[in-house]
Protein backbone atom coordinates (compact mmCIF):
# COMPACT_ATOMS: atom_id res chain seq x y z
CA UNK A 1 0.00 0.00 0.00
CA UNK A 2 1.74 3.38 -0.88
CA UNK A 3 0.87 6.63 0.91
CA UNK A 4 1.74 9.88 0.63
CA UNK A 5 3.83 12.35 2.33
CA UNK A 6 4.08 16.23 2.11
CA UNK A 7 6.60 17.61 3.45
CA UNK A 8 6.83 21.87 4.03
CA UNK A 9 9.84 23.74 4.73
CA UNK A 10 10.80 27.76 4.25
CA UNK A 11 14.39 26.62 3.49
CA UNK A 12 15.39 26.12 0.11
CA UNK A 13 16.85 22.89 -0.79
CA UNK A 14 20.03 24.23 -1.01
CA UNK A 15 20.24 25.27 2.64
CA UNK A 16 19.83 21.60 4.18
CA UNK A 17 23.03 20.96 4.44
CA UNK A 18 24.25 23.77 6.71
CA UNK A 19 20.87 23.41 8.18
CA UNK A 20 21.23 19.74 9.42
CA UNK A 21 24.94 20.59 10.32
CA UNK A 22 25.48 17.46 7.99
CA UNK A 23 25.55 17.42 4.28
CA UNK A 24 25.88 13.71 3.79
CA UNK A 25 23.15 13.07 5.70
CA UNK A 26 21.04 16.12 4.15
CA UNK A 27 21.90 14.70 0.92
CA UNK A 28 20.24 11.21 1.94
CA UNK A 29 17.20 12.67 3.37
CA UNK A 30 16.25 14.70 0.02
CA UNK A 31 17.20 11.83 -2.12
CA UNK A 32 14.92 9.74 -0.55
CA UNK A 33 12.17 12.36 -0.32
CA UNK A 34 12.88 13.48 -4.15
CA UNK A 35 13.24 10.19 -5.49
CA UNK A 36 8.96 10.75 -6.66
CA UNK A 37 8.19 13.96 -6.06
CA UNK A 38 6.25 17.10 -6.95
CA UNK A 39 8.79 19.91 -5.91
CA UNK A 40 6.39 23.02 -5.40
CA UNK A 41 8.32 26.45 -4.82
CA UNK A 42 6.52 29.55 -4.10
CA UNK A 43 7.77 33.35 -3.98
CA UNK A 44 6.20 35.72 -2.27
CA UNK A 45 5.88 37.70 1.31
CA UNK A 46 4.57 35.56 4.29
CA UNK A 47 1.30 36.11 4.87
CA UNK A 48 1.95 35.28 9.02
CA UNK A 49 4.68 37.58 8.57
CA UNK A 50 2.19 40.47 6.71
CA UNK A 51 -0.57 39.69 9.64
CA UNK A 52 2.14 40.09 12.32
CA UNK A 53 3.15 43.26 11.11
CA UNK A 54 -0.28 44.76 10.65
CA UNK A 55 -0.98 43.47 14.40
CA UNK A 56 1.90 45.17 15.29
CA UNK A 57 0.96 48.69 13.74
CA UNK A 58 -2.82 48.38 15.11
CA UNK A 59 -0.99 47.92 18.35
CA UNK A 60 1.13 50.64 18.44
CA UNK A 61 -1.60 52.94 17.04
CA UNK A 62 -3.56 52.29 19.62
CA UNK A 63 -1.09 52.75 22.78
Amino acid sequence: MQRSVIVTSNRVVQDWGAYLRDNTMSTTILDRLMHHCHLLEFDGCSYRLKEAAEALARKTRST
